[in-house]
């Protein structure tokens, strides 16, 4: 829904309501209105919902550190189990990109960044309007389809799952353990649950170690082919740790967040019929609406930090060892920095949005999941008109997650646009 604050006080929400959690947008214009920088109750944690207060937290790393135990910071000691069966039968987490900060950071953020590079994502142009297409065609003679699981989800799944060297029919595979990554992260899972977690983790690694070793022996062109021959700045090779780190952060990374923007710009659109009929009457302003989309809800609504030290933000103590929740959602719908933030505009010339962070952890993968998004939704309305939704959602259509954003479904139905 897309509401405004009203009267109701601040510490009448409870974050982590699923109820909350599906519609935060009334709760983060409370957050502007009351309390930018909060100390939520059920978490004990500080939420950032300034867009000025969040940018600045983002840009100092070292009084807000990334160095911490993202995957197992909800799980307690219970985690403790988790990794030991990694270093048994695996290989152990080990911070590279996430969970780090400058000067560590930056030596693997070089090696990504050569591999995300603009010649590389514009090569992949011409797989992903095929692919957009390859899934339209699977359900288009219907005249409807259920577009999370029809097509956001393959879509995605496939552009990546060629890129890390898994094949078509293993699709199932990589839901499987895309999901398994980031489970850790939406709720406290018993020591049971841990246990099947880490065995489906030490499964991908298994997985990911022999490609690695096929790509040593016969290179293609491949993300893992160029992180085998990707090379430190000293020139040296990445150790296996350091592989297996950064190929599951790329499939999680890259996974779960653009799946769910392209079913939020499908919503957007149902919810916003005029806007449709601008982007079919000029197919020129599709990154205007991506853009937009971005801004107006975020695919990854918030990561945490750690503070170092006795700090302040918004004119709000907080002390050293308190977690941060970085909240780009948010920041995205500050009125202080975007006129009318609640309002779905494509003509809105501030596209300083933070949907992909800021400063050192910029979203490495940006590039490619805008060419995904232009291009899915592109293709989706040359091929598709009249879109609408098959049947009601439920009254909770978001899976309860406290740094995602997955949709459970997105039903609709539409009429077939014939070839000229």
């Amino acid at each position: 829904m897309d509401r405004q604050t009203g009267s109701k006080p601040i510490e009448d929400f409870n974050f982590l309501d699923p109820t909350v959690l599906d519609d935060p947008f009334e709760y983060y214009a409370a957050l502007h209105e009351q309390a930018p920088v909060y100390k939520m109750p059920e978490t004990g944690m500080y939420i950032i919902a300034g867009y000025d207060d969040l940018r600045k937290v983002l840009l100092d790393t070292k009084t807000f550190s990334n160095n911490m135990d993202g995957y197992g910071m909800l799980q307690g000691e219970n985690w403790k189990v988790h990794q030991e069966i990694l270093e048994a039968r695996g290989w152990p987490d080990l911070p590279t990109l996430n969970f780090t900060d400058p000067p560590a950071h930056t030596r693997y953020r070089r090696i990504a960044d050569t591999i995300f590079n603009a010649k590389r994502i514009a090569a992949l142009s011409g797989r992903i309007e095929q692919l957009c297409h390859a899934m339209i065609d699977r359900f288009i003679e219907r005249g409807e389809c259920e577009f999370v699981s029809e097509f956001a989800f393959p879509l995605v799944g496939t552009i990546i799952s060629e890129q890390l060297g898994l094949e078509s029919d293993q699709m199932a595979q990589f839901k499987k353990w895309g999901e398994a990554i980031m489970a850790p992260t939406s709720r406290v899972m018993t020591i049971e649950e841990l246990r099947e977690n880490a065995d489906t983790i030490v499964e991908m690694q298994q997985f990911i170690a022999g490609k690695l070793e096929e790509r040593r022996k016969e290179p293609r062109e491949d993300l893992i082919s160029a992180l085998v021959s990707a090379r430190t700045d000293d020139g040296e090779e990445l150790n296996m740790l350091e592989l297996q780190s950064l190929m599951r952060q790329f499939l999680s990374g890259t996974y779960e967040s653009v799946v769910t923007m392209i079913s939020h710009g499908m919503l957007i659109l149902l919810r916003n019929p005029d806007v449709m009929a601008r982007l079919r009457a000029d197919m020129s302003r599709v990154p205007d609406f991506v853009e937009e989309a971005l801004r107006y809800d975020s695919p990854v609504p918030g990561l945490a930090r750690l503070v170092t030290c006795d700090t302040q933000v918004g004119g709000v103590d907080i002390p050293a060892g308190s977690i941060v929740m970085t909240r780009y959602a948010a920041a995205n719908r500050d009125p202080a920095k975007f006129e009318c933030p609640h309002k779905f505009d494509i003509d809105r010339n501030n596209k300083a949005h933070l949907a992909f962070g800021n400063g050192p952890h910029f979203c490495v993968g940006r590039a490619l999941a805008r060419r995904e998004l232009n291009m899915a939704f592109t293709a989706l309305l040359t091929r598709m008109n009249d879109i609408e939704l098959a049947r009601p959602l439920p009254d909770i259509i978001h899976i309860p997650h406290a740094l995602l954003r997955p949709m459970k479904e997105l039903p609709i139905r539409f009429t077939k646009i014939d070839a000229a």
